[in-house]
């Protein structure tokens, strides 16, 4: 068995050997399959030490981990720095070529350690085949990419940098904001100043100790443990039988919800694509199930899903029932809602007149075509329309709402039906979180205007991790296609789940996922999101204790609904406001 230790000096010699200066101590190392020191990568580590300024690149590195799929960046960028490493490196040590081109062997028979993503693998294994004189059997953007991303060996460290960082920015879609060479400074000040910002005007300010928890919790979410090539490589022999019973865990456990929750509505291997991007940082160790609460057929004899199969339909007769009772009354809320939303669209969104270059010919502006070279001599109307919009409503289902189910379901159905009556798209889901997973409930798509009466099978059940439910809800709209998203929250906002955050760096008693750690977390993806472009808006549903804990995460843009004759009326005015800054 070979010496983990003599492996790290190996790696260490290689790199320092390459890079002609003894005095480094890298971050990077790489080790092949078997866990010893990897001879190429190890060179190529030293060889951009040698010839870039690596003090810059690690601060790029450090920027990319402000991304919760910084892993994936990361290791896309080296794949880049190794080809315009080796070419500045190749005449120097021409021993060089021939390690290049046995390793890009190895990776074409598979002989080399999987990256965790496939389009990583697709990239670097076309990248490799170039190495060996094959056209790569790509197309559309993962072969652009490729090209972007084999730099120039002419091109300054600056040049590479901002050269990856278009990358990004042009394929892909990053998390968080401008580049910062600077960036501990700029990640502390950046957390600082925007939460600050956030619970501004009137809204109660965290106070030093949660502002450190939060700081604590900012630079943890930059953090992953998912194995890759560097480094940790050399531990994947040792991880094996504990990933392989860990593995058999997770199916049990996965298995047990699909039969307490219903079936999964996507591939067990999509769900795991999704946990790998979502289940990070502040979540890791959780899991997601996404299900319309349909029960497979082979656990139709199952005690669990008898049990919660008839409570599901019990609760759902309770629901129907509310609503039923107090009909009047809620009609005529959707019928105000409704009617708030539409004259919002028609006071900000109507139609006008304007000059055009074709159109209706504007006869007495001729001259202007004749004399002064201004072809815009006619007139058309533009629609000035809200644009390609979607509403996500995400209910809070766990069991602190059990009080409140019947009411909650009424106003969510309330919301629903008040923007498919005015034509816009809408979704509606529910969260809640059992065992280490969080359950999202899918009642109606936004292609179902007709499916708004699936919202009264709400029920509540377990606890409700807030900050992963609404990252999840922001994951989901971002694949909606829809330019203007709207995400409404109905929640009593006090996040809480059995399920801790792992190793933080903050005091024992404040790893919980509850109080000010859960609602700093939920707080930083509401703003996260809100930064992305989103509006995010709460129905705030909880007690009167509980509603600075809404200011803090929401800030102004939640509603309390003191009396529910007054419900259309108040989320009329925040949905209102929020229309208009479309």
């Amino acid at each position: 068995m070979h010496n983990l230790n003599e492996d790290n000096k190996r790696a260490l010699n290689i790199i320092w050997n390459a890079s002609d200066d003894y005095s480094i101590n890298p971050e990077f190392k790489a080790y092949d399959e078997k866990g010893e020191a990897d001879l190429y990568w190890n060179y190529i580590i030293g060889a951009v030490h040698k010839y870039y300024d690596f003090t810059l690149l690690q601060s790029f590195f450090n920027y990319l981990k402000t991304d919760s799929g910084h892993e994936f960046y990361e290791e896309l960028f080296w794949i880049g720095l190794e080809h315009c490493a080796f070419n500045k490196g190749k005449n120097d040590r021409p021993v060089l070529t021939g390690l290049r081109r046995n390793y890009a062997k190895r990776v074409l028979k598979g002989e080399t350690s999987p990256f965790a993503d496939n389009l990583l693998n697709v990239i670097k294994n076309a990248h490799f085949g170039r190495v060996l004189g094959k056209t790569p059997e790509i197309s559309g953007n993962a072969l652009n990419i490729l090209n972007d991303l084999e730099f120039d060996d002419a091109l300054s460290t600056e040049e590479i940098v901002l050269r990856m960082n278009q990358i990004i920015k042009t394929y892909f879609r990053f998390n968080y904001g401008q580049y910062e060479i600077d960036t501990k400074s700029a990640k502390k000040n950046k957390t600082e100043e925007d939460f600050q910002k956030h619970t501004e005007n009137g809204d109660e300010k965290l106070s030093d100790s949660e502002m450190k928890a939060m700081n604590d919790l900012y630079l943890d979410s930059a953090e992953t443990s998912r194995e890759i090539y560097f480094e940790e490589l050399k531990q994947k022999t040792k991880k094996h039988y504990r990933k392989i019973t860990a593995e058999k865990k997770d199916d049990s456990e996965r298995q047990y919800i699909r039969k307490y929750f219903g079936a999964s509505i996507i591939s067990e291997q999509k769900t795991y694509s999704i946990e790998r991007s979502l289940c990070i940082g502040n979540h890791k160790n959780c899991h997601l199930h996404f299900t319309r609460g349909e029960f497979d057929a082979e656990f139709e004899s199952d005690s669990n899903a008898i049990y919660y199969n008839k409570a599901l339909m019990e609760q759902k007769e309770i629901n129907s029932a509310h609503f039923n009772a107090n009909y009047i009354k809620h009609k005529n809320s959707i019928l105000k809602l409704t009617n708030r939303i539409r004259n919002t669209m028609l006071a900000y969104f109507e139609s006008y007149t304007g000059k055009s270059e074709a159109g209706k010919l504007n006869a007495p502006k001729i001259w202007r075509n004749i004399y002064v070279n201004d072809s815009r001599i006619f007139t058309k109307t533009y629609n000035n329309d809200i644009g390609n919009i979607s509403v996500d409503i995400l209910l809070d289902a766990s069991a602190s709402q059990h009080e409140r189910q019947e009411t909650i379901a009424a106003e969510g159905y309330i919301i629903a039906e008040s923007f498919t009556q005015c034509q816009i798209p809408v979704r509606v889901y529910s969260f809640s979180s059992l065992r280490n997973y969080t359950v999202i409930n899918l009642y109606r798509d936004y292609d179902e205007p007709d499916n708004n009466n699936k919202i009264f099978n709400y029920k509540t059940t377990g606890c409700n991790r807030d900050g992963l439910a609404i990252r999840t809800a922001l994951y989901m709209m971002e694949g909606s296609g829809f330019y203007n998203k709207i995400l409404i929250v109905l929640s009593d906002c006090k996040p809480n789940d059995a399920q801790s955050i792992p190793d933080t760096g903050i005091k024992q008693e404040q790893t919980k996922y509850a109080g000010v750690t859960g609602i700093i977390d939920t707080a930083f993806e509401v703003k996260k999101g809100v930064n992305n472009g989103n509006s995010i808006l709460c129905v705030f549903t909880g007690e009167d204790e509980d509603v600075k804990t809404a200011k803090k995460i929401y800030g102004h843009n939640f509603a309390r609904i003191y009396y529910p004759e007054r419900f259309a009326e108040i989320v009329g005015i925040l949905m209102q406001n929020q229309l208009k800054n479309l």
